[in-house]
């Protein structure tokens, strides 16, 4: 979720108020001319010193703000839902974008190229941006959006003065994963004997035992996630499976996922034992302490949301685990041949 918490007082002290989405007026929310400190979450937000988004502001990035250039003095917010990502600005060095040009799709310093204090106009392909008056993001600026078109910067007073492009970086992406039960499925399954009695008895008569014994056994859950070729999420990003615990109860019901990361859990149990107490004439017995290891996938949709887009994929949960101890027991006939 995007959302801006703004505070009375530096170091985000004091009274304080959290939006998601455009404060045109301050002085509705009695907050007007009291912010000092902030704290930003998914895309940017412009602080605007009058209402209505206008007049001198600033751009707040994720991240803390413990003091901002304009304390004590915003009137009204504005959130930045437009796509940062793969920014993209033509500038020109004449008006109605004629002249010279150049392309620009990344942060530049125009005191090292042949465009400083030559730009007249420009078109955002993408993304927002932010040209400033002198080199190293310093002076009087401009907000430049995709879709929106300056043709003459006369307008603005910096005409053949831009130094600096700034493109607004994107805020991190929030990613949710919901399981597909209804998609399980069992990759495989074996089982594994863990231990052995064999009991005989070769006489003609029953004979009875007690006896029991008690295995002491490791039982550990594997989690991993599998992400598609495809995947646009990046190294790094997390997101929370809940309800996991439907394939087994031995973790918590939920696994955060990391991309380039697994889990795993191992422990230790304790299993008793008891062992029949009649073993028929002329029979063997043999009782098997048996676990079933099955590996298990999930489907999982994946939905990225970052600023005003969203996007669709999908991946595998993939689940390795080990059942409980369980008795198997079979009975066979001694030959008396």
């Amino acid at each position: 979720m995007n959302k801006i918490t703004v505070y009375e007082h530096p170091n985000f002290q004091g009274l304080h108020r959290t939006y998601t989405a455009d404060v045109p007026n301050l002085v509705n929310e009695s907050f007007e001319d009291t912010i000092s400190s902030a704290k930003v979450v998914g895309q940017p937000w412009l602080m605007y010193e009058h209402p209505n988004y206008k007049g001198w502001f600033i751009a707040l990035e994720e991240g803390e703000h413990p003091a901002t250039e304009m304390t004590d003095k915003a009137s009204s917010l504005k959130l930045i839902t437009e796509d940062l990502n793969n920014p993209k600005i033509t500038v020109y060095e004449h008006g109605y974008c004629s002249g010279n040009s150049s392309v620009v799709t990344h942060e530049s310093n125009l005191m090292f190229g042949n465009i400083n204090d030559k730009i007249s106009s420009h078109r955002v392909q993408n993304g927002v941006w932010l040209l400033y008056e002198h080199p190293n993001r310093g002076g009087r600026y401009i907000v430049a959006k995709a879709g929106e078109y300056l043709d003459d910067y006369s307008i603005t007073g910096l005409n053949d003065q831009i130094s600096h492009l700034y493109p607004l970086r994107p805020g991190k992406a929030s990613v949710t994963g919901t399981l597909l039960w209804n998609k399980k499925k069992v990759e495989s399954e074996r089982n594994i004997q863990a231990d052995q009695y064999l009991y005989t008895n070769n006489t003609d008569s029953e004979q009875e035992f007690t006896a029991t014994s008690c295995k002491e056994y490791e039982k550990y859950v594997s989690h991993s996630f599998e992400f598609s070729n495809e995947s646009s999420i990046k190294v790094g990003a997390s997101f929370t499976l809940k309800e996991v615990a439907n394939i087994t109860t031995e973790v918590s019901n939920t696994f955060t996922v990391s991309k380039g990361e697994s889990e795993s859990l191992t422990t230790k149990k304790t299993a008793e034992l008891s062992l029949p107490i009649k073993v028929p004439p002329r029979t063997k017995i043999i009782v098997s302490f048996m676990y079933k290891e099955v590996i298990s996938s999930v489907p999982v949709e994946l939905k990225t949301v970052q600023g005003s887009k969203t996007v669709t994929e999908y991946g595998t949960y993939h689940c390795e685990s080990g059942t409980d101890m369980y008795i198997d027991v079979q009975s066979h006939a001694i030959s008396t041949v």
